[in-house]
């Protein structure tokens, strides 16, 4: 089930859609927050696809990628004490420049993010990134022209613990089939993948 959220703080206010988990397990059960950037990004779409999961999801729109940071920020700090949440299985999801904007907050939050999950992330920031210790699953594309693989292979080997999947005959803008798919990948990494 999904329901508008308002989160408010003294950082400000951030509009979202809560999604609940199918069949929670209490206390255990993870949260994966998630920005949506832009006309071809289906984090609405992922998100449903994780609560039949059983995982938690917060979407939020943003305008570009500082906007996306801070509502990455306030989602964090407004939701990791909700009792529906297990607050160490927190992670931060994002497509494109969202990607990179999950990046950034995390690694400016540090390792309370337990995770990030990029697929075919525009990375911008490398230097605001590449402290990050938590868990790191990228997502490219063989024929992304946006997020070149080579880019994101080193990506993946100098973060901590970085990890690359590549989905071939994938380009930038995922097709269904890519999106399922990436999907899939997510849920299994927030299932089995963080520990």
């Amino acid at each position: 089930m999904e329901k508008e959220m308002t989160l408010i703080s003294a950082k400000g206010k951030l509009n979202g859609i809560w999604g609940e988990a199918v069949n929670p397990i209490e206390g255990m059960t993870p949260l994966v927050i998630l920005a949506k950037t832009g006309d071809k990004d289906q984090a609405y779409w992922l998100s449903r696809y994780l609560n039949d999961a059983g995982i938690l999801t917060f979407t939020f729109e943003a305008e570009d990628a500082a906007s996306a940071i801070r509502g990455y920020h306030l989602a964090f700090d407004e939701l990791r004490n909700d009792d529906r949440v297990a607050s160490e299985y927190i992670v931060f999801a994002g497509y494109g420049e969202a990607g990179n904007a999950a990046a950034v907050a995390a690694s400016e939050i540090g390792r309370s993010v337990r995770g990030i999950f990029l697929m075919s992330p525009v990375i911008k920031d490398w230097d605001k990134i590449k402290g990050y210790q938590g868990r790191s699953y990228i997502v490219a594309g063989s024929d992304d022209d946006q997020a070149p693989l080579a880019s994101l292979e080193m990506m993946a080997k100098k973060l901590k613990q970085g990890e690359l999947l590549q989905m071939r005959g994938a380009g930038h803008d995922y097709r269904e089939e890519d999106w399922e798919r990436a999907g899939m990948l997510l849920r299994t990494w927030v299932l089995t993948g963080l520990n």
